[in-house]
C-alpha cells in the first residue's frame, strides 16, 4: 500500500493541449487589446477603431481557410496567428494615417480614401510580399524541425494576403463612413492633434542627422559590429532550451545477470530516495519501468534487458515554472544507490526530440582498438567541467558458462561433439518427446531440467551423456567449465563496428556546441594512438548543424526574395539595396535583448530573425516611396526632403512598430500565462 510504489499518474494529453491553447488565447486577446489601445492613441477620432477592425477580420478569415488546408487549431497554428497579430493592422495603419493627413488638408472622405489606396497600394503590397518572402523560405527547413514549423510561414502568408485584400477593399468603405470625425486643419494650425509638435521636433532632429550622416553611419556601424560579436561570441546557442521542465529521467543499471525482481527492488529504492530528496515538495508522481530504459522510439540511450530500469519524475506545473532544471538535477545527482552499477539523471526537454547534448559515434573494424579508444575518450570527457552522464551504448549480454571439451578424451569414450551438444541443449531448452490431445488441441510435451538445477555449474558437471553403447558418462570427465562475462552486442554504423558516446551538460558552464567541440579535440588526440578510429556526430549537434544549415538556406532565399520584390516595385537596384541595409539593425535589438534577458539563442528565435528581416524593411519601403514623391514635386532640396519624408512617416512607423510589438508582448512575457517553448 506504499503510494510511492503503487500510484501511477498520467496527465491527459488533451488537457496539456488545452492548457497551451488557453495560454495562447489569453495572450492573443491581451495583444489585441494593446493593439487597439495604441491605434486609439495615435489615430484621431474613430479612425483608430476603424483601422483596428482589420485585425479580427483577417484573423477570422485565416481561420476559415485553415480546414481546407488540413490545419487544426493547435499550439503551432495559434502561435503563427499570434506572430501575425501585430502585422495584420500595418496596412490599415498606413492607409488610415495617410487618409487622416489628406482629410486634414481639406479633401472629402471619399476622395481621401480613394487617393490613400491609389498612392499606397504599391508600397503596401511590397511590404506584405517582402514579409511573405521572408517567412515562406522557412519551408526548406529539413527533418523534424521542418515538420515542426511548416505551418508558421503558411499561416502568416495567408493572413497577410487576406489583410492586404481587406485594407484595399473593405477599409476604405469604413473610412468614408466614419472619416468625417477628422477635422480640417486651418491656416493657423487649428485642429492639429497632439502628435504634430512631435513630428516637427523629429524633422529638426533628422536635419541634424542628415548633415552629420557620416558620423551617424560610423556610429551605427560600430553598433552593428558589436551586436554581431555578441550574437556569435557572447550569446549562447541552445537548439531547444530546457525551460520549465516538468519531467526528469533517471536511468539505472544493476550488475549483468541480475533478475527483473532484483532490478525492481533497486528501482523501488531509487523511488524512495527521490521522494526523500530536497525536491520532495515539488514532485507530483514517479513512474518506474523495469527491463527497458527508453523514453521513446528515437531515444539514443535506450537499452533493454532484465538489469536496466528507468524512472520518470513528474514535477507540478508550479514547480516547473519556479525551479530551474539545473537546480533539480544537482539535487537528484546527490542520490546514491549501492546496488546500481550505473545511475544518471537528465531533464526531458520541451519541443521536438533533438537527441542528446553530447552525441558522437566512434567507428572501427578493430574491436580491441574501439574499446580502448572509447574508454580513453570517456575518461577525459568526464573531467570536463559542466559535463555529466558520459556513457556509451554498450549492452552486455547475460554471463556465460563456456564448456571446454577435451576432444581426445571424448573420442576415447565414444562421444561425438553433436551428441554432447544435443544433450546440453536438451537439458536447457528441452526436447519434445510426445504430443497429446487436450480439449481437442494438440499439446507438445517438452521435457527439460528444472530452472533451479540449470543455474548451477554443478548441474553441468554432473550432466551425463550417453555413448554409442548406452553408457552414461558425466560431462566433467572430459570437459572443463569457465564462467565469463556476457558478450557485448555488436553494433555497426556504415558497415563498421561502432559505439556511441552520449552525455549531458550544465548550460551554466558549457553549451552543446562547445562540449561536442571538446569531444572532437579529445578524439583527435586518441586517434593518433588508434588511427583506424573515426568519429560521426549525432544527437543535438547533428540536429543543430542540420537546422542551422536549413535556416541559413532560408535566410539566403528570404534575402533574394525580398531584393527581387523590391527591384520589381521600384524598378531600381540602388533603392532596394538601401532599404535592405536596414535589416542588420534588427540584429542589434536581437542580440542585446537576449543578452540582458539571459536567454540563449534557440531554433525558434532564429526563425524570428528570418521573419524580422521581412518586417524591418516595411518602414523603409514606404519611406522611400514618400521620398520619391517629394522629389518628383521638385520643391525642396534633398536634405529637406529626407527630413520632411521622415517626419511624415514617423506616426505610421511608430504605430506599426508598436502594434507589432504589442501583439507579441503578452506571449513573450507570459502576461496571460507562459509556455516555455513559445
Amino acid at each position: 500500500n506504499d503510494p510511492h510504489h503503487k500510484v501511477i499518474v498520467y496527465q491527459d494529453e488533451a488537457s496539456k493541449v488545452k492548457n497551451k491553447l488557453d495560454v495562447l488565447s489569453s495572450n492573443a486577446f491581451s495583444g489585441l487589446g494593446l493593439v487597439i489601445i495604441f491605434l486609439l492613441i495615435f489615430l484621431p477620432g474613430k479612425i483608430g477603431l476603424v483601422a483596428s477592425l482589420s485585425l479580427p477580420i483577417a484573423v477570422l478569415a485565416t481561420m476559415g481557410f485553415m480546414p481546407y488546408l488540413g490545419m487544426n487549431i493547435d499550439t503551432i497554428t495559434v502561435l503563427a496567428l499570434v506572430i501575425a497579430l501585430g502585422m495584420l493592422v500595418d496596412n490599415s495603419v498606413v492607409i488610415s494615417e495617410y487618409f487622416v493627413r489628406l482629410k486634414q488638408e481639406g479633401h472629402s472622405a471619399k476622395d481621401a480614401a480613394i487617393e490613400s489606396v491609389k498612392a499606397l497600394w504599391l508600397p503596401i503590397s511590397a511590404t506584405a510580399f517582402t514579409t511573405i518572402g521572408a517567412f515562406l523560405p522557412m519551408l526548406v527547413t529539413k527533418g523534424i524541425m521542418g515538420q515542426f514549423i511548416k505551418y508558421i510561414p503558411i499561416i502568416v502568408s495567408i493572413s497577410l494576403l487576406l489583410s492586404l485584400a481587406e485594407s484595399f477593399f473593405l477599409l476604405p468603405m469604413r473610412l468614408v463612413r466614419f472619416g468625417n470625425s477628422v477635422k480640417t486643419v486651418g491656416d493657423d494650425g487649428e485642429n492639429y492633434d497632439w502628435f504634430h509638435s512631435i513630428t516637427l521636433k523629429f524633422e529638426g532632429l533628422m536635419k541634424k542627422l542628415v548633415r552629420n550622416r557620416y558620423w551617424v553611419a560610423l556610429a551605427m556601424s560600430f553598433l552593428i559590429i558589436g551586436s554581431l560579436f555578441m550574437l556569435v561570441v557572447v550569446n549562447k546557442f541552445i537548439l531547444f532550451p530546457a525551460d520549465e521542465t516538468e519531467i526528469y529521467v533517471a536511468r539505472y543499471e544493476t550488475a549483468p545477470g541480475s533478475s527483473l525482481v532484483f532490478t525492481e527492488t533497486v528501482g523501488k529504492q531509487l523511488v524512495d530516495q527521490v521522494f526523500e530528496s530536497g525536491m520532495k515538495p515539488h514532485i507530483r508522481a514517479v513512474t518506474l519501468r523495469i527491463g527497458s530504459s527508453t523514453k521513446g522510439p528515437s531515444d539514443p540511450k535506450a537499452k533493454t534487458g532484465p538489469n536496466v530500469g528507468l524512472a520518470l519524475i513528474y514535477f507540478t506545473s508550479e514547480a516547473a515554472k519556479e525551479i530551474n532544471y539545473t537546480v533539480a538535477l544537482k539535487e537528484f545527482r546527490k542520490i546514491k544507490i549501492p546496488q546500481a552499477t550505473k545511475l544518471a539523471f537528465e531533464e526531458w526537454v520541451n519541443g521536438p526530440p533533438v537527441g542528446e547534448p553530447i552525441n558522437g559515434t566512434i567507428r572501427s573494424n578493430n574491436q580491441e582498438n574501439l574499446l580502448k579508444g572509447i574508454d580513453l575518450i570517456k575518461t577525459e570527457m568526464e573531467q570536463k567541467k559542466g559535463v555529466f552522464n558520459i556513457a556509451d551504448d554498450t549492452i552486455i549480454e547475460q554471463p556465460e558458462v563456456r564448456i571446454l571439451i577435451d576432444y581426445v578424451k571424448a573420442n576415447r569414450l565414444g562421444l561425438s561433439a553433436s551428441a554432447i551438444g544435443n544433450t546440453v541443449r536438451t537439458a536447457f531448452q528441452g526436447s519434445v518427446v510426445s504430443t497429446v490431445i487436450l480439449n481437442n488441441k494438440e499439446i507438445d510435451l517438452n521435457v527439460k531440467f528444472d530452472k533451479a538445477s540449470i543455474g548451477q555449474i554443478e548441474f553441468l558437471e554432473n550432466l551425463e551423456i550417453a555413448d554409442q553403447r548406452g553408457n552414461l558418462v558425466p560431462l566433467k570427465r572430459f570437459a572443463e567449465f569457465k564462467k565469463v562475462d556476457g558478450s557485448p552486442q555488436i553494433k555497426r554504423f556504415d558497415y563498421k563496428r561502432s559505439k556511441t558516446i552520449t552525455g549531458s551538460i550544465d548550460p551554466n558552464f558549457i553549451t552543446s556546441q562547445k562540449a561536442n567541440k571538446h569531444l572532437e579535440q579529445v578524439f583527435n588526440r586518441v586517434q593518433k594512438q588508434f588511427p583506424d578510429l573515426s568519429l560521426v556526430f549525432g544527437g543535438e549537434e547533428e540536429n543543430t548543424r542540420e537546422s542551422l544549415e536549413s535556416l541559413a538556406q532560408a535566410q539566403v532565399l528570404a534575402l533574394i526574395a525580398i531584393f527581387g520584390i523590391l527591384v520589381f516595385i521600384f524598378n531600381s537596384f540602388i533603392r532596394p539595396f538601401i532599404i535592405m541595409l536596414t535589416i542588420p539593425l534588427g540584429l542589434v535589438g536581437f542580440s542585446i535583448a537576449f543578452y540582458f534577458h539571459e536567454r540563449p539563442v534557440s531554433f525558434l528565435s532564429m526563425i524570428g530573425v528570418i521573419g524580422l528581416a521581412g518586417i524591418i524593411v516595411n518602414s523603409g519601403i514606404v519611406l522611400i516611396s514618400f521620398i520619391d514623391q517629394l522629389k518628383a514635386e521638385g520643391k525642396l532640396e534633398l536634405e529637406e526632403i529626407l527630413a520632411k519624408a521622415s517626419g511624415m512617416r514617423l506616426r505610421a512607423v511608430l504605430v506599426t512598430s508598436l502594434t507589432t510589438i504589442s501583439g507579441l508582448f503578452p506571449t513573450a512575457y507570459g502576461v496571460g500565462g507562459s509556455d516555455p517553448m513559445l
